[in-house]
């Protein structure tokens, strides 16, 4: 297994440690609860240091991204953010991903540890056509996510450009303890935050820094799953999938059907949209006795409809919760379900997403 930059760290603070994505992730440094409610409450940071960074330049390099993502690219601002699916031909899912736009011949782009190999390939194929430039920063950048309701008022004045002075899912270029960093107001966990790459030469005191002068809780990849299952944010490989199209799995508003412009998967995904598609992912409460895990079969009347990608016993709402992607018949609102588990069908209703908002998330 690969290990982070900072892993040391991770030791000396007590981390438990397990494969992600093929790297040796902090899973929890004391307990996952614990950890779920701090962020929820307080204020938390992890180290997120296994995502792929990759940054794209040169005069086409819009064009390239309105052509490789389906996403509204052409609509971004200099220091905006945007949250995408990268598709194949086939309209299947082959990551999600956030780029950063500094210009429309510079940007940043944040992806998945598991894909970044196959992201980076791809993008770099298409770019040949283009004659943009891509390179992979992810060896030389630590990202680190702060998150949680007391983070902006720990992090004001330790930064030149205070983080919640940006606005939801734009970035900067800024000093933060006098080291240079970027600092996007984005994250994974329902809650205000930002997430902070910094130099790997530069991160360790930045670690620190954050841990041990303002007393920002280290959290782990465990916290981290349930806290973005409650907001109902999608995990790749889970809720999304290369097998999988965006119009079944919650990402029909990144996908831009209707407009003129050109993209990977387009043609594919107007052909599935004319004909029609039979699964949906959605939010389900069990008002039964048990805890879904992901796998388990999704049942209405005694027939499969589809089964759970994720679930959990919420820390939040201490309620049973998952997504599932099911059949459409049963996915309204409302339908009664049952959920497998162990053998046994527990009750379970699909509700609205998400489980859980913080109305300051925006803001």
């Amino acid at each position: 297994m690969k290990q982070l930059p900072l892993h040391r760290c991770h030791e000396a603070l007590g981390a438990k440690f397990g494969e992600f994505s093929g790297f040796n992730m902090p899973l929890y440094y004391s307990k996952p609860l614990e950890e779920h409610r701090t962020v929820r409450q307080e204020a938390g940071v992890f180290d997120i240091s296994h995502m792929g960074q990759f940054e794209l330049t040169g005069r086409s390099a819009e064009a390239l991204l309105r052509y490789a993502l389906p996403n509204e690219v052409s609509a971004m601002r200099d220091g905006s953010a945007l949250y995408s699916p990268l598709l194949s031909e086939d309209g299947g899912i082959l990551d999600d991903l956030i780029i950063y736009r500094y210009n429309p011949a510079h940007y940043r782009i944040i992806v998945n540890a598991a894909t970044r190999e196959k992201d980076f390939a791809w993008l770099k194929c298409i770019g040949e056509d283009f004659g943009a430039t891509l390179k992979d920063l992810s060896a030389d950048f630590c990202l680190l996510a702060v998150q949680g309701p007391r983070v902006f008022e720990r992090l004001a004045s330790h930064f030149d450009h205070p983080p919640g002075a940006l606005s939801y899912y734009t970035f900067a270029e800024a000093r933060a303890f006098g080291v240079p960093v970027f600092v996007a107001r984005t994250g994974y966990t329902g809650e205000p935050g930002c997430e902070i790459a910094v130099a790997v030469r530069r991160a360790e005191d930045i670690w620190n820094r954050l841990t041990d002068q303002l007393g920002i809780t280290p959290i782990g990849l465990a916290a981290r799953d349930t806290l973005r299952l409650e907001a109902c944010m999608a995990l790749y490989g889970h809720e999304l999938r290369e097998e999988w199209h965006p119009l079944e799995a919650g990402l029909k508003w990144t996908v831009k059907l209707d407009g003129d412009e050109e993209f990977i998967g387009k043609k594919a995904l107007r052909a599935i949209r004319g004909v029609g598609y039979p699964y949906r992912l959605v939010a389900v409460e069990l008002t039964g006795r048990g805890i879904p895990r992901e796998g388990y079969p999704v049942l209405r009347d005694g027939a499969q409809m589809g089964h759970v990608t994720s679930g959990v016993l919420s820390p939040t709402t201490g309620k049973a919760i998952a997504l599932a992607r099911i059949l459409a018949p049963a996915a309204k609102v409302g339908t009664p379900i049952q959920v497998e588990i162990r053998g046994r069908p527990v009750d379970a209703v699909v509700v609205r997403p998400p489980f859980y908002k913080n109305p300051a998330l925006r803001a």
